[in-house]
């Protein structure tokens, strides 16, 4: 009889979608976030409160003083609406008023404002200068020679402007009393300000005033004389009309001297206001009094310390969570194991703590768990990761009734042959007899290290039947492991996907409870897609921190692609302050 096994074709099985479980936010991974991001969130805080604590020492204070000054309401018998709309009207027109160059150029020549280096400038104001850049042509020419200004009236225009962004002029609610508000370094000169402004307000009210009244005099004066001459003229009617002895035009007589009366009415009635009009000139009153008058402030108003500080303070904190958020999402690096299903739709089955570097040695260069309490620090927590890892793989070989397992890194150095090879220790060391087949033709970790010299491998049975049938003749450990073999032009993966191979991974379930396989990863080889197939399901380890999103999700629909069955991800190397 011939030995020779027959070629066996393989068919990739079945594979399902994985079901991804999403977990909600809780206030723990709100808590280790903001940790996480706890520097950032501290240092832009700092920073904010560092230039407002600049900002408070190095600008110079600001004082406030206000006046306050009440005009006398409108004397009308409209109605409620109509007057209330009159006092707006009012209101409005007298805070105009205050603003108004003439008032404020009065106050600048009584404090001699032109003169304080707070309010006086060396140089052209700015709109002058734009102006007498862009004034060219014969065009402008005129426009030039109708605006053109000595510098003592230059220097005076834009000291009534500083001084008029110094003001706030405001109206008291829904009253007539109006608010003058100055603001300087110098606390005295804010009362100064304010009250100067206030009394010259009053003093143009009154020149106004006055100067209205002179007009009304002087034409009130002309309707005066005229009136008068009407009132001679019709009293002069009545006595000729009377003296003509024409008793029998009793009518015209009573017509004369309606006419004579209503003239001398007239004449009374001008003649009456006519006075008033001198009167007012020779005793003006303001419409506006003084309600209160400003009063050095005792302390500054701007800046303030405590509120510029507190609102840096929730400003900082504020950036700094929005900066943690957008940095946390815009980085595509592998940081956090809940985002790994939103991202991958893969359920991440297990994290494992970053382990302790130990020495290259005759035995193993690989990261080795050697049990509990036999390594303190990371290595201990190396061990809980692991222990956890394989309880979860237990779950899935039972639910699934999976023994034969792929692990494939999404990068390379991800550290799949570490955990293929601890699983393997840790299957081995509960009993089940365990199978650890390096097929990472890429990098083989575990035949440099496990394989001896001229040893049958991976290669070798895929190529010969009878090299098969002698390695599991000679099965006695509870652990095996698998070299990859000799390789050249062909690696095994390509072997595999030619389906004409000495063997199937099928039966390696009958003679092993596991079987794990360690897959070159996937950016490294295609040999991952070839051999995963055939397996009963593979699990995709990603680096914390190393791997990013784009990459495992590249990772997870190559294998997908080509029919894999996809258990789930494993973070590797996670920092112990994550856990």
């Amino acid at each position: 009889m011939n030995s020779r096994m027959p070629p066996i074709a393989l068919a990739y099985p079945p594979s399902p979608v994985a079901s991804v479980r999403e977990r909600p936010l809780d206030l723990r991974q709100l808590f280790r976030f903001l940790l996480s991001n706890s520097m950032l969130v501290a240092n832009l805080t700092a920073l904010f409160v560092m230039v407002a604590l600049v900002y408070v020492t190095v600008t110079p204070p600001t004082f406030v003083s206000s006046a306050q000054l009440m005009l006398e309401s409108q004397k009308a018998t409209a109605a409620d609406v109509q007057r209330m709309l009159a006092e707006e009207a009012l209101v409005e027109g007298q805070m105009e008023i205050m603003k108004s160059g003439d008032v404020l150029q009065a106050v600048v020549k009584t404090l001699d404002l032109k003169s304080d280096p707070e309010f006086k400038s060396a140089h052209l104001p700015i709109a002058d200068l734009l102006r007498s850049l862009f004034s060219i042509g014969p065009s402008t020419e005129k426009a030039g020679l109708q605006t053109a200004r000595s510098p003592e009236e230059q220097a005076e225009n834009y000291t009534i402007a500083t001084l008029r962004s110094r003001l706030w002029i405001r109206r008291v609610g829904q009253s007539t009393v109006i608010e003058i508000s100055a603001a300087s370094s110098n606390p005295r000169k804010t009362a100064l300000i304010a009250n100067a402004v206030a009394e010259q307000y009053i003093a143009q009210n009154v020149r106004m005033k006055s100067q209205s009244a002179l007009q009304s005099s002087e034409w009130l004066a002309q309707r005066v004389a005229e009136l008068r001459e009407a009132v001679f003229a019709a009293d002069r009617a009545v006595i000729q009309f009377q003296s003509s002895g024409d008793s029998g035009s009793q009518f015209k007589l009573t017509e004369l001297k309606s006419v004579s009366e209503t003239y001398r009415r007239l004449y009374e009635t001008y003649l009456q206001s006519w006075s008033e009009a001198k009167q007012r000139i020779s005793y003006p009153v303001s419409d506006a009094i003084f309600v209160s008058r400003a009063t050095v402030p005792v302390a500054k108003s701007q800046p303030k310390s405590i509120l510029l500080l507190a609102f840096a303070l929730v400003l900082g904190l504020s950036f700094g969570v929005v900066v943690a958020i957008v940095r946390h999402f815009a980085n595509r690096l592998i940081t956090s194991a809940d985002r790994i299903s939103a991202e991958a739709s893969v359920p991440c089955i297990g994290e494992v703590s970053q382990a302790n570097r130990v020495k290259k040695g005759a035995t193993t260069d690989l990261l080795r768990f050697d049990g509990p309490g036999r390594k303190p620090g990371k290595q201990e927590w190396f061990g809980r990761d692991l222990r956890d890892l394989k309880a979860t793989l237990g779950g899935l070989r039972r639910n699934q009734k999976a023994n034969l397992i792929g692990l494939v890194g999404a990068e390379a150095r991800a550290g799949s042959t570490t955990l293929a090879y601890n699983l393997a220790l840790l299957a081995s060391a509960s009993g089940s007899k365990t199978l650890l087949i390096d097929a990472c033709a890429t990098n083989p970790t575990l035949s440099r290290v496990f394989g001896e010299e001229k040893a049958t491998g991976l290669m070798e049975l895929l190529n010969d039947p009878r090299a098969y049938a002698d390695f599991i003749a000679r099965i006695e450990k509870r652990l095996t492991i698998l070299p990859i073999g000799s390789f050249r032009d062909v690696t095994p993966g390509e072997r595999i996907g030619s389906e004409r191979i000495a063997f199937s991974f099928a039966d390696l379930k009958e003679r092993f409870d596991l079987v794990l396989v360690d897959l070159p990863s996937m950016p490294e080889s295609a040999d991952a897609k070839s051999i995963a197939p055939y397996l009963d399901g593979s699990i995709v380890v990603a680096r914390y921190g190393k791997s990013s999103f784009d990459t495992l999700v590249e990772a997870v629909d190559a294998l997908r692609d080509v029919g894999t069955e996809i258990f789930g991800v494993v973070l590797n190397a996670v920092p112990q302050r994550k856990k």
